[in-house]
C-alpha cells in the first residue's frame, strides 16, 4: 500500500482548479443577477404601491382643492419620503380604455421648495398653481352620478431605475406605474370648489 500521492492525484488537483476558474464567476454572476433583479423588484413594489395609495385618495377627494396635493403628499408618503427617483407625476382623466384623455391632465416634478412640487398646487401656500398643461384642475372634474356617470381619475409616475452593483451591465432605465380608480360621486350635492 503506498501513502504518497501520484501523478494522477496531481492531475485531479489541477482539474479541480479548471472547473472553479469556470464555475465561481457563473456563479458570481448568477447571485449578483438575483440581487439586482430582487432590488428591482421591491422598487416596482414599493412604487405601486405608492401610485395605488395615490389614485385612492384621488377617487375621495374629488373636486376639493386641496385633491392634488393630497394626491401627491400619498405618493410621498408611500415612498417613505423618498422622490429622487421621480421624473415627473400626471394625474389626468381616463378614457374608458385607461389611457389619458389629450387636453385633461396635469403634471408635477418634484423638486426642494416649500411645497416640493412644481408647480405648487397647495392653496395653503398662495394660490394653488395646478400642473402644466392645467388642463384637469380638481373643479373641473366631474363626481355627479347622472347619465354620463363620473369621471375615471388616473395617477402616472415617471421614474428612473439605477442598477445598483452595474454588473449586469444596465444603465439607468426611466420606468413608470400607472393607476386608474372612478371617482367617488357626490351624491348630495354637498361638493364645494374654488373654480
Amino acid at each position: 500500500m503506498r501513502v504518497g500521492k501520484t501523478r494522477g492525484d496531481r492531475g485531479e488537483r489541477g482539474a479541480v482548479a479548471v472547473e472553479m476558474a469556470i464555475v465561481v464567476p457563473v456563479l458570481v454572476l448568477m447571485v449578483f443577477g438575483m440581487l439586482e433583479f430582487g432590488i428591482a423588484f421591491k422598487d416596482k413594489l414599493d412604487m405601486s404601491h405608492a401610485v395605488n395609495q395615490a389614485t385612492r385618495n384621488a377617487t375621495v377627494l374629488g373636486t376639493d382643492d386641496y385633491a392634488d396635493i393630497e394626491i401627491l403628499n400619498a405618493l410621498y408618503a408611500g415612498l417613505k419620503g423618498d422622490l429622487g427617483a421621480i421624473v415627473h407625476v400626471d394625474i389626468f382623466l381616463a378614457a374608458v380604455d385607461g389611457t389619458p384623455v389629450d387636453t385633461k391632465w396635469d403634471r408635477y416634478t418634484p423638486d426642494g421648495g416649500a411645497c416640493g412640487w412644481n408647480p405648487c398646487p397647495d392653496p395653503n401656500l398662495g394660490p394653488a398653481v395646478y400642473g402644466s398643461p392645467a388642463g384637469y384642475k380638481p373643479c373641473e372634474r366631474d363626481i355627479t352620478l347622472d347619465t354620463d356617470g363620473v369621471h375615471t381619475i388616473g395617477v402616472q409616475v415617471r421614474y428612473t431605475h439605477t442598477w445598483v452593483t452595474g454588473v449586469l451591465g444596465l444603465g439607468p432605465q426611466t420606468w413608470h406605474e400607472t393607476a386608474r380608480a372612478r371617482m367617488e360621486p357626490d351624491l348630495f350635492g354637498t361638493g364645494l370648489t374654488s373654480c
